[in-house]
């Protein structure tokens, strides 16, 4: 369980996460420096993989949208005349199948932990933020399907760093906006102001929908005020902007409009506010890192010593790199 939610109501809320997006979706709160630090990491990676020798099979694990064979992509369609065969795996199906459109990977819904994969069935297995919210077993699935000389090499949330600090301002934000009851107020609004102007419910209620509107606007602006400057807070502040608009010109949108809106936002600011809380939740100690490096230890790879992955600009880890290989079949 992560901080008390079942692996099937994980895969749940990944399966509506991913749901209807497109790739660069999930970024939106990411400092667009960090994009350009991971790429060049895996760019760096991927490319010693083929001076060595190439990858014949690539396994992005826990894949998400695919943004590790997105990078490979590029790579080896400047450096190499082979491409690997590729298998992106995840959790969710919607993401796997928008994961699948890079490298034609062959997109497998499936829980990193227990994975449908026979012993030594890749040379290479990679993941981005992504194993570790299938727990410390996940890593030892992905050394059981590595073959002789295969190669694992994961980066991993860290605790303390930068990214759960991120996410951890993100996250207080998007519950301040769940919490104010804003799209529930904006719904009740939308729905009795017009009947009101046609008399049929009383003013009373009208200036009840009023007052409550404007105390849930008033609680995300108090928040937007304190909130760490980035997209997570521009995104906060165009939503506030948007629902004034809205409720100042309500009349120039058709009712059901208005309700399909309503009810996109809320359900994206739900599945961004799980996203970031999970994160927290799977963010690894040092201690957690080292039990991660037992279990690769055990299951017969050879791992290099832990080192992390600098953030761009300022002080701190961007994320663990786990880089291990087999050196012979366990």
């Amino acid at each position: 369980m992560l901080g008390g939610r079942t692996q099937t109501s994980e895969a749940a809320a990944w399966g509506q996460f991913w749901a209807g997006r497109s790739p660069g979706d999930e970024h939106r709160y990411r400092d667009p420096r960090v994009a350009d630090v991971l790429d060049a990491h895996w760019s760096r990676y991927f490319s010693d993989r083929i001076e060595e020798g190439g990858v014949t099979s690539l396994l992005d694990l826990a894949c998400g949208e695919g943004e590790v064979l997105r990078f490979a992509e590029q790579v080896f369609a400047r450096s190499s005349d082979d491409l690997p065969r590729a298998i992106c795996c995840d959790v969710a199906p919607p993401a796997v199948q928008m994961a699948a459109g890079a490298l034609n990977a062959l997109p497998v819904a499936a829980d990193s932990s227990a994975l449908p994969f026979a012993d030594a069935a890749v040379t290479c297995a990679v993941s981005q933020y992504g194993l570790e919210y299938a727990g410390q077993a996940a890593f030892s699935e992905a050394a059981r399907v590595l073959d002789a000389g295969g190669q694992l090499h994961a980066l991993v949330h860290c605790r303390g760093g930068v990214v759960e600090a991120a996410c951890g301002d993100v996250a207080a934000l998007l519950t301040t906006v769940i919490d104010s009851n804003l799209f529930e107020r904006m719904a009740d609004y939308a729905k009795d102001i017009p009947l009101a102007a046609a008399g049929e419910v009383p003013d009373a209620r009208a200036r009840e929908c009023v007052d409550n509107l404007r105390a849930a606007l008033d609680a995300v602006g108090e928040a937007l005020a304190i909130a760490s400057h980035g997209p997570a807070r521009e995104h906060v502040a165009r939503l506030v902007a948007d629902c004034r608009t809205l409720a100042g010109r309500l009349g120039h949108f058709a009712p059901s409009d208005v309700t399909a809106w309503i009810n996109g936002q809320k359900s994206d600011t739900a599945a961004f506010q799980h996203r970031m809380t999970s994160m927290l939740d799977v963010a690894q100690s040092e201690d957690d890192m080292r039990g991660i490096v037992g279990r690769l230890d055990a299951a017969g790879l050879a791992v290099s010593p832990l080192s992390v992955l600098e953030a761009p600009g300022q002080s701190g880890a961007l994320a663990w790199v786990v880089d291990a290989r087999r050196i012979s079949d366990a």
